[in-house]
């Protein structure tokens, strides 16, 4: 029966590349959810932008242009630190891909070696096997032969 010495490595191995699926999703996830912000606040910053526009060619009201302006800074504003968060999670998600990498490398070189075992054990099975069934027939070939004589 084949048992591969590094079989409690190789499933540290395989959960540690899970670990690392599981922290790469989320990476994702925390980015998607970072460029769903920026897209919202475009969004908002382009209804300001069309409400001043708007109210620029009606009567000014000066008071709710100064405010629709100031809403608009801080809209931008909030796009721009979204936008460096955006680049901070690419950086991360980047980082957590090159992880999931060496993890991958690293189990199937273990996979690797225990497929390399896996066949030198079949040939000495396959051996031992071959020696044993040749000592069998010349045991009988020697009883036949002396029952012969």
């Amino acid at each position: 029966m084949f048992k591969f010495e590094l079989d409690s490595v190789l499933s540290l191995k395989e959960k540690l590349e899970d670990a690392k699926k599981r922290e790469l999703g989320l990476a994702n996830r925390h980015k998607e959810q970072l460029e769903f912000k920026k897209n919202t606040l475009i969004e908002e910053h382009q209804v300001v932008y069309s409400q001043i526009k708007t109210n620029s060619s009606k009567q000014v009201n000066i008071r709710e242009v100064k405010v629709l302006n100031q809403y608009s800074t801080y809209v931008n504003q909030q796009i721009k630190q979204t936008e460096v968060r955006i680049n901070n999670a690419r950086k991360v998600v980047e980082k957590k891909r090159d992880e999931l990498l060496s993890a991958v490398k690293e189990r199937q070189i273990l996979d690797n070696l225990k497929e390399i075992k896996l066949e030198q054990y079949r040939e000495e099975t396959k051996k031992i096997e071959q020696l044993l069934l040749d000592e069998t027939v010349s045991y009988k070939y020697g009883v036949l032969k002396k029952g012969d004589e």
